[in-house]
């Protein structure tokens, strides 16, 4: 598992502005080699069987689980979250490694090849066969960096891929950790290799022409850019980009749960996730009930630093990070909108740290509506009816997560048909299912990670027909 001996680079902490740690940024040659021993190790780890695979996927989610407070305190220091977050993170990560070296996921996992009866090809045998691409990229945000590189890192490990990974460069620290754990649990030399770097180092990763794949998590605008990349030599995709998630509460839902999901599913991770709660329509009559309740709960949210046992919302994770969501906030308050809480910079010493903000008589043309912020700022818009509101859910070029509120089964139904997105919750908000398919719609990208279905982007299908003598 080589990194770059060319170039030195400091992790810095978003919280206090100390340095966290020094990586060594990856030089093209680098990325070349790391893709190279990706591709030779493919002929041996495509042919170990899955058993043999997954026990060292289960050995490195145990060695994850001794090591989780280490592993966590990394995480908190690189990437701001509390603690206590990224403790789940690293559990998360982990219960994904378990996840697919499970042994219902043996027959996904393999090649046998699937037989068909005489109508499909008569007088002749016939099969599918599935095969590993090769050697795939994993592309990971500075987000949930572990998570992340978990969706994407196992699933293709128990199929018989080889991966090199690509953190963040401003979090490679605790995913650097994880590889180290993954290879002394026993995989063998080249299956996962390391590049760390910038776009340049992006680049060359993408455009390899033994790379068979590339997955990545991130922005919609550098999806664009990956996917443009990966069109030159026709690379598989998985692309799971940004989200402005809409939640629709109407008259009969339960306002107090509501308003306290709304809460964590917009200021967790400091609304640092693509499908983090981002645009709340309520029912005019529940209206100012839900703005005082869920305005409450962001006032009282102790924000500062994640070494901090009382925190509950870390920093944004960089300046230009904070820049950005001021200037959502400052666009919206221009044209009209309120903060009905937050909306300001707190007293919390040198750290990238930012109040969460509830706004209010926010214009469906203000920049919060129609594009991604990502950072805790929670706009609530009052509707009239229940077609009204799913209109103005699916009027973004988005469509990753949605929900809606309400006891009505008919309305509840009508939102699994209607909202344009690749999932839905009722009743419920930006809750993981590990065994469930996760992916996006139009602007939010395509392809699928996690659930039974990510196996199925790893693979490809080969018919066989075989003449009878």
């Amino acid at each position: 598992m080589a990194v770059a001996t060319s170039r030195k680079h400091a992790v810095t902490n978003p919280s206090t502005l100390e340095h966290a740690g020094e990586v060594e940024f990856s030089s093209i040659e680098d990325v070349q080699r790391e893709v190279q021993h990706a591709h030779d190790a493919f002929a041996t780890w495509s042919k170990t069987p899955f058993a043999e695979r997954a026990a060292i996927l289960r050995k490195a989610a145990a060695a994850m689980r001794t090591f989780a407070g280490e592993i966590a305190a990394t995480l908190t220091r690189e990437q701001g979250k509390p603690l206590k977050e990224a403790k789940i993170e690293v559990e998360r990560c982990a219960d994904t490694f378990e996840l697919y070296a499970a042994d219902d996921m043996a027959a996904l996992s393999s090649t046998r090849a699937k037989s068909r009866d005489g109508d499909y090809v008569p007088g002749k045998d016939a099969r599918v066969v599935r095969r590993p691409l090769g050697a795939c990229a994993a592309i990971v945000p500075w987000n949930f960096p572990l998570t992340l590189m978990a969706n994407k890192l196992v699933p293709a490990l128990a199929t018989g891929n080889t991966v090199v990974v690509k953190p963040a460069p401003s979090t490679p620290l605790a995913a650097s950790r994880c590889i180290e754990l993954l290879y002394e649990a026993g995989l063998p030399d080249g299956v996962v290799g390391i590049v760390i770097g910038g776009a340049d180092v992006g680049a060359a990763l993408i455009e390899h022409p033994h790379i068979r794949k590339v997955s990545f998590t991130g922005s919609t605008a550098t999806g664009k850019a990956i996917m443009a990349l990966a069109a030159k030599g026709l690379k598989r995709l998985t692309l799971e980009l940004g989200g402005n998630d809409a939640m629709i509460v109407c008259e009969d839902a339960d306002i107090a749960g509501a308003a306290r999901a709304a809460a964590v599913g917009r200021f967790f991770n400091a609304g640092q996730a693509c499908i983090a709660t981002k645009r709340i329509y309520v029912h005019r009559s529940k209206y100012d009930e839900f703005v005082e309740r869920v305005s409450e709960r962001a006032s009282k949210l102790p924000v500062g630093d994640g070494f901090d046992p009382n925190v509950r919302m870390g920093p944004l994770h960089s300046q230009p990070q904070r820049e950005s969501v001021e200037g959502f906030v400052r666009d919206a308050l221009e044209h009209g909108a309120k903060a009905a809480a937050g909306g300001r910079r707190p007293d919390k010493g040198k750290g990238y740290f930012f109040e969460p903000t509830v706004l209010v008589g926010v214009a469906d043309d203000a920049r919060i509506i129609r594009e991604e912020c990502f950072g805790p700022v929670l706009p609530v818009m009052p509707f009239d009816s229940i077609d009204e509101a799913f209109a103005r859910a699916n009027s973004t070029i988005f469509g990753l997560g949605s929900s809606i509120w309400t006891a009505d089964k008919a309305v509840q139904e009508r939102a699994v048909r209607e909202l344009d997105a690749g999932y839905t919750w009722i009743n419920d908000i930006a809750t993981d299912y590990d065994r469930l398919p996760f992916g996006g719609v139009k602007e939010s990208g395509f392809g699928k990670e996690r659930g039974t279905e990510v196996l199925g982007e790893y693979l490809e299908l080969k018919s066989v027909v075989t003449g009878v003598a």
